[in-house]
This record gives structure tokens, C-alpha cells and sequence, in this order.
């Protein structure tokens, strides 16, 4: 049923948005780094404009695009209201840049970004890549000891299988295989390990 605030048709202008962004971007840090001299700002709009298009023309890219955006822009929402609530409580500007320079809240926010667009990369070209890769002719050839079966994209495969034409349902599969969930938890283990045992005491 149809809405005043229905915006599903929207959606059917992403690659336009996405051309948008990616020129916006593009644009802005020609003109700040200058990298072509001053008063170039025709040059940097046809540079921003050809990027934009050939980013808009490739469907892999949009998709890392329209993965990546949305979740470093919640990244950067839960940042900023981390530092909201700890100023409400009188914390200083020159704490936080301390905390964020030398207390390590700059590396896991490298981490965090770094597996945003890990994801993603997969998101866009994840099952290109295993269609298309070195291993692709074994695929339709895997075995599962697994019976049951599940359909995906009109195709019947085995429960658990990674050999569905799904990227992230292959995704999925894997990370929450019994080897791959020991192989995490062994991880983990070894980490805070590591952590407490080369902790200095006072």
C-alpha cells in the first residue's frame, strides 16, 4: 500500500546518487589539494564528472559504494556520539586528541573502517570473484555430507553449502562453519592471552 512518505522509488536512482557522491568527492579534493594549480576548477569539475560517470557505469563499484557509505556512516555517528557523551561529562578537547592519537582509539577505528570495506569489496565483486576465479570449474563439483537442502536463487543446494550462486549466503556459510567458528574462538583465546600476559603492572 502506497504512503505519502513511500521513497521505494528512489531506489530506482542509486547509480544517480552514487555519481553524485563520487563527483562531490572528487571535485572537493582537487580543489583543496590543488593538485592541477589554482583557478582550475573547470578541469577538476570534467575530471570529477568522467570519474563519476565511469564509477555510475560499473555495477561491482556502486555496490561497494552503496555497502561501504551506509555503514562508515554509522561509523562515524557512533564516534561522534561517543565524544558527546564524554564531553557532556567534562572531558576535554585535548584529552580526547590524546586518547585518539596515543590511546589506540585511532587504530580500531583504522580496524573497523578496514572491515567495512573488506565487506564491502565482497558485496561487489565477492561472487564475481568465485564465479570467475581460478577455482570456479570445481564448484559445481563440491560435496557436502550434509542431506538437507535449501533453495537459493531458484537453485536447490545442500544446507551449509558454499556452492550457492549467493555471495552472502556463501559468506555466511563459511564464517558460521563449525572449523571456521573453533578456528575464531582459538583466536580470541590467543588475543586476550596475549593482552593480560604482556600487561605492565604498576
Amino acid at each position: 500500500m502506497a504512503t505519502f512518505l513511500d521513497i521505494s522509488i528512489l531506489s530506482h536512482f542509486v547509480s544517480v546518487f552514487t555519481f553524485l557522491l563520487v563527483f562531490v568527492i572528487v571535485f572537493g579534493m582537487l580543489e583543496v589539494f590543488k593538485v592541477f594549480g589554482e583557478g582550475k576548477k573547470g578541469l577538476h569539475a570534467i575530471i570529477g564528472v568522467s570519474i563519476g560517470l565511469i564509477f555510475m557505469f560499473s555495477s561491482g563499484v556502486t555496490a561497494v559504494i552503496q555497502t561501504f557509505m551506509p555503514w562508515f556512516t554509522i561509523l562515524i555517528l557512533v564516534i561522534f556520539f561517543i565524544l558527546f557523551a564524554v564531553r557532556m561529562f567534562g572531558v576535554s578537547q585535548k584529552d580526547i586528541s590524546e586518547s585518539v592519537t596515543e590511546g589506540g582509539a585511532l587504530t580500531w577505528i583504522l580496524i573497523f573502517t578496514a572491515v567495512i570495506v573488506l565487506f564491502s569489496l565482497g558485496a561487489g565483486f565477492g561472487q564475481k570473484s568465485l564465479q570467475e576465479g581460478p577455482g570456479s570449474a570445481a564448484v559445481n563439483t563440491t560435496t557436502t555430507t550434509q542431506t538437507s537442502t535449501t533453495t537459493v536463487n531458484n537453485q536447490t543446494v545442500a544446507t551449509g553449502s558454499t556452492s550457492t550462486g549467493d555471495f552472502n549466503q556463501n559468506l555466511y556459510n563459511t564464517i558460521y562453519h563449525p572449523k571456521v567458528l573453533g578456528l575464531i574462538l582459538i583466536m580470541v583465546i590467543v588475543i586476550l592471552a596475549m593482552l593480560f600476559l604482556t600487561v605492565k603492572e604498576d
